[in-house]
């Protein structure tokens, strides 16, 4: 096989490769297809979104600032909007932690102690629109879980985070555009 030949057949193997992963790239990342146009999975009337640090009503104390850090930071990695002081910004995101549980799933048969806990994160949250008032979404009792296992070393903070993170991602996503 000539020197020639490997190149085309190389230049046709990437384009290729491009012209069927491409497909998978856009659907991953946040549009969807409707009467042949693409939309993005976000608002496109919100540019701006004020995020102030989320209440907490449970006896669970630091919660509220992990995720809060954590929303703002899936808002801005994953979402067209920008995070911004609440005088700038066009929507205003308020959430409330109502209620934070550990319950073990499983327990020792020898010791008794806990193997494997579930950490459930419960919260209320309202996006609202700061130019018209209107509110965008509104949850109440919205639950996340995660699970972690004491015996394996992880602390009660190994839960926390995980359960903030799945959160805050689940919450992001509860600000798509409505379908």
């Amino acid at each position: 096989m000539s020197i020639a030949t490997t190149k085309i057949r190389r230049t046709v193997t990437l384009r290729l490769r491009a012209f069927l992963i491409l497909p998978l790239l856009l659907i991953g990342c946040g549009y969807q297809s409707g009467d042949y146009e693409w939309r993005s999975l976000y608002r496109q009337d919100v540019q701006t979104v004020a995020v102030p640090i989320f209440t907490n009503q449970d006896f669970h104390r630091g919660i509220e600032f992990s995720l809060t850090k954590a929303v703002i930071n899936h808002l801005e990695a994953t979402t067209p909007y920008k995070v911004a002081p609440k005088e700038r910004a066009d929507t205003i995101l308020e959430g409330m932690v109502t209620k934070v549980t550990t319950n073990p799933l499983s327990n020792s048969s020898s010791t008794v102690l806990p193997q494997e806990q579930l950490m459930t994160l419960t919260v209320d949250f309202t996006w609202k629109d700061l130019r018209s008032g209107r509110i965008l979404t509104q949850r109440k009792s919205f639950q996340q879980t995660a699970q972690y296992y004491p015996t394996l070393g992880e602390s009660q903070f190994a839960g926390d985070q995980q359960a903030v993170e799945k959160l805050a991602m689940a919450i992001v996503q509860e600000m798509q555009a409505d379908w």
